[in-house]
Parts: structure tokens; sequence; C-alpha cells
């Protein structure tokens, strides 16, 4: 078990009144990361219910119950990480999805290839902050020398 190299599923919810739509959102998720572990919900109620941490979180924004919005704020509360990618068919609601520091807003109906960008483009940012994260830990990193105050 000592170098065994371990593969982390991704974690994702979508979060959609429409059942086509959650399944299509499921099949382009499933095509570029075959091992994705989807949770579909249909209402923002539902999602909310689980209790589950995700990695990403597609939302619709007008739904039954707690719409889009709002179920994003009360999700962002749990975990400012997640990431939030909203699906939606109005326009209107760029703005509001700002608010909650939404990753992206993708229009229905939803394109593969608009899709498929969204998806790449957020694995390059995690990517990215793992970078930062290991040059911030190395930066803090001093050799022994320069322990005891001796220059090279």
């Amino acid at each position: 078990m000592g170098n065994e190299l371990q593969v982390m599923r991704l974690n994702i919810a979508i979060c959609d009144d429409e059942k086509i739509i959650r399944e299509q959102i499921k099949e382009l998720a499933e095509k570029e990361m075959p091992d994705v572990c989807a949770g579909l919900y249909e209402t923002g109620d539902a999602l909310l219910a689980a209790g589950k941490q995700f990695d990403i979180v597609f939302l619709d924004i007008q739904m039954e119950g707690t719409d889009g919005i709002e179920t994003a704020k009360r999700l962002r509360q749990r975990d400012e990480d997640t990431i939030l990618i909203f699906i939606t068919g109005i326009r209107e609601y760029v703005f509001e999805a700002f608010d909650v520091a939404a990753f992206h807003y993708l229009l229905k109906p939803v394109e593969e290839d608009k899709f498929r960008d969204v998806f790449r483009r957020e694995e390059r940012d995690e990517e990215m902050k793992s970078a930062e994260s290991v040059r911030f830990v190395r930066s803090d990193y001093k050799t022994d020398n320069e322990k005891n105050g001796w220059s090279r």
C-alpha cells in the first residue's frame, strides 16, 4: 500500500427540475470524467436535505421551493470551496450568480462543446490552485544552512 496512486473521485450534484437536463449533464460529466460520482436532485430543497459535500454543483435557478440562488447561498455557508455552475434558460440571473461566487453560468439548452470548455477550465483552475498551494508551502522552506544563519 506504500506507493499506490490513489485516484480521487469527483463528487458532483446536478440539481434541476427537468429530468432530461439532469440526465444530459450527468452524461456530459461522465464523458469528461468516467469515474465521476453524480447525485441527481429535482429541487434545491432535496439537494440541501441530502447534507452531502460536493466538489461541483450544477444548479438550475428556477425551481419549485427553494430557488437555485437561495440554494447556492446555503451551500456556500456549508462549504465555500464548492464549485457552483448555474444551468438555466434565463440570462437575467447572471448577475445574481456573481453574488454567490458562481464559477460559470450555462444557458439551456446546454451545448456539449460549451460544457466541455467549462468543465476543463474548472479542472485547470483547480490544478493552478494546487500548484499555488505547493509554491506557498515551499516558500516557507529553509535549508539547514539558512536555519543556522549561514548564507551560501
